[in-house]
Parts: structure tokens; C-alpha cells; sequence
């Protein structure tokens, strides 16, 4: 086992909970790059020894994550799991791996794991079908993320406007609902204009492009270098222009993070430092990603580029996702009546982490 090297700040229980966002302000993006960019400075290796660190003598405590194929929710879990770091903080973690955030999220509904990871979108609309808090965000949008969100297109689609009387790819329940809904909305395309095809995995969004059973989709990261290349396949744009940020949350069961609360607090130091692991690893974690979802490594080391990394909880995050919430009631999405400062759970992040935590229940 590792080493274990802590920081003061890291000494204090901390939870964790949620690849994926309705507009977020400039100034959110800015403080959330600014709180990524601190995080990330300071190789994992040289943080100076904690007296709270978790006993040698303690039996592990297993932990089940559930994490997606997107680079802001899974590859610093998968970093730091490579590099023993939940070993390190007593944690036995089994991870699962899935197409998307909202699989993580049913999987953390029906039992199947103690953690997930989702974009906004998909946890808003997830978070009334049980007792599940957010204690964290994962990655925030910055303007070079969003420009790896491409919208690809096939046949004689050159504009926004030729999208009508076609057939639009979507994984019903993600983020990417969200963006079609405010990319047709941005260009004055009424959803009665089109025809949605419902898939499952990139795999299947891929055959259908090919078999002409839809003819455009939004892809992120590094799966889009699949997708551009295919025959007449182009990039019509990037999710820019639907006016949508995406940001992603780390989830938990309400009573998982009350009653096994140096689990959790395990599992975020790992992720902490899988997370600071990556900036001067970026290769070692293409390798990884390669190895583990057979994604490509250039692709990969393209996408960590512009990945932003961000540990915390904002007044700009809780406004955000107050405004998912509210388009999903008024859209009829969201049938699931909640408080979403009930759904908040920011006491681990104040004890531990307060420079990153700006909200005020």
C-alpha cells in the first residue's frame, strides 16, 4: 500500500456523490475554473502526512462506483484507482463501468452501487425517484469543453434549419435530451418538425448513422473521433450553440453518506488525488482509457485538454441546476415533486474542503 500523504485540509470527513445544464453564468465558469486549476496544481505524491489518516489496522470497507465513459466523471476515479489511492484510504472499491451518467444513476436507484456520477440533466430528473443527495460537483463546462460536444450530421443537412423533417439520435434521460430540446428551441425548430430516434450506446448511434435510421446526434469527448470516421458524416456545430454548459455531480444514497461517513470520505481523497494525479500523466491516463474502454489515445489526450476538473459546490451550481429543474417542471419532463436544497448535502465539503464550497443552504 501507498503511502498515505494528506494535507491539513484533508483531514475532516468529506462525502461524495454525480459524461451531460441550462446556461450557467460566465462568472460560474470562471470561479470553477479558478477552484479545477487549484486543485490540479499539486502532484498527489508531495502532499505532506494528515495526523487523521485512515489506520493501517482498519479492515477495508467496500465501496461499489458506478462511473461512465466520459472523461469528467470517470477517468480520475479510474487514475486513482490504478494508483491504489482508495487502497491508500481503506476503501476495497469495485467498480462498474456504463455507457452513460444516467445508467450510473439507475444503478444507484435499483442498489447495484453506492456512488454515481451524472451530468445535471440527468440527476434533476433522477433525484425525486429516491433518496439520493449531491455532495460534490466532478467537472464543470468551460468554453474549450463545450466545444468537444459536436452535433454530427449525415445527407444534406447544412444548416440547423435543414433539420427539420429528420431523424435526431438521443439517449432519452441524459443531457443530451436537454441540449436537442435547446438547440431546436435556439433555432426555432418545434419538436413536432422532427422525429426523435431513441438509442443506447454509441455503438448503436453509429449503426443507425450508417444504416440511415438517424440522421444527426451529439457526441461528446472522445467517442466523437468514432463518429467523424464515418462516411458523410460532417460536424454541423457544438453544443455552444444551443446555449447549454454541462456540468457533472458525484451522488450518493442519503443514508449511505449518514452511516458510513469515513467510507466517504475515503472515496473523495482518492478521487481528490486522481484528480491531481492527471495534469503530468496525461499519456499514462490515455493508456488507461485505452486499456480499460478501448477508447483512442489521442482521442483521450485531445479531450483532457479541455476537461475541468472541478471539486466542490457553488451558489452558481445550486442556481444552475435550480434552472434545469425549473425548465423540466414547465416542460412537463419532471414529474417529481422535490426541494432541491433537500437534495444538497454541503456539511462534509464545509468540514473539509470550505475554500471550495460557496453555498449557503
Amino acid at each position: 500500500m501507498k503511502k498515505k500523504i494528506l494535507s491539513a485540509a484533508l483531514t475532516l470527513l468529506i462525502a461524495v456523490g454525480a459524461a451531460g445544464c441550462a446556461g450557467a453564468s460566465g462568472s460560474s465558469t470562471e470561479k470553477n475554473t479558478e477552484a479545477a486549476t487549484t486543485q490540479t496544481t499539486q502532484p498527489a505524491e508531495e502532499k505532506t502526512t494528515g495526523e487523521d489518516a485512515v489506520a493501517d489496522t482498519k479492515e477495508p470497507v467496500t465501496v461499489r462506483l458506478a462511473i461512465d465513459t466520459a472523461a469528467g466523471g470517470s477517468f480520475q476515479v479510474r487514475v486513482a484507482n490504478k494508483q491504489g489511492y482508495f487502497e491508500d484510504y481503506g476503501i476495497d472499491a469495485q467498480i462498474s463501468n456504463f455507457a452513460y451518467g444516467i445508467d450510473t444513476i439507475n444503478a444507484l436507484l435499483v442498489g447495484q452501487s453506492d456512488t454515481a456520477s451524472g451530468a445535471d440533466y440527468a440527476l434533476i430528473n433522477s433525484l425525486g425517484k429516491g433518496d439520493l443527495v449531491v455532495v460534490s460537483s466532478l467537472s464543470q463546462t468551460n468554453d474549450k469543453s463545450a466545444e468537444k460536444t459536436l452535433l454530427f450530421v449525415k445527407g444534406d443537412i447544412s444548416t440547423a434549419s435543414d433539420l427539420k423533417g429528420k431523424k435526431l439520435g438521443v439517449q432519452k434521460g441524459t443531457v443530451y435530451e436537454y441540449i436537442w430540446a435547446k438547440y431546436l428551441e435556439t433555432n426555432g425548430i418545434a419538436e413536432s418538425e422532427i422525429e426523435y430516434v431513441p438509442f443506447s450506446t454509441p455503438d448503436e448511434a453509429i449503426v443507425s448513422l450508417q444504416n440511415g435510421d438517424m440522421d444527426a446526434v451529439w457526441i461528446g469527448g472522445a467517442l466523437a473521433t468514432k463518429f467523424e470516421q464515418l462516411e458523410g458524416v460532417k460536424v454541423l456545430g457544438n453544443v455552444l450553440d444551443s446555449g447549454v454548459n454541462i456540468s457533472a455531480y458525484l451522488l450518493l444514497e442519503r443514508s449511505f453518506v449518514e452511516e458510513n461517513p469515513e467510507a466517504v470520505a475515503g472515496v473523495l481523497k482518492a478521487i481528490y488525488d486522481g484528480m491531481n494525479y492527471i495534469p503530468g500523466h496525461e499519456e499514462e491516463t490515455a493508456k488507461l482509457a485505452f486499456e480499460e474502454l478501448k477508447l483512442p489515445e489521442e482521442s483521450v489526450l485531445e479531450d483532457l485538454k479541455y476537461t475541468n476538473y472541478a471539486l466542490g459546490f457553488s451558489q452558481e451550481d445550486f442556481d444552475h441546476l435550480e434552472d434545469i429543474k425549473k425548465w423540466s417542471e414547465e416542460h412537463g419532463i419532471l414529474t417529481d415533486q422535490y426541494d432541491l436544497k433537500d437534495k444538497i448535502n454541503v456539511t462534509p465539503l464545509q468540514n473539509s474542503f470550505p475554500e471550495l464550497l460557496t453555498y449557503e443552504p
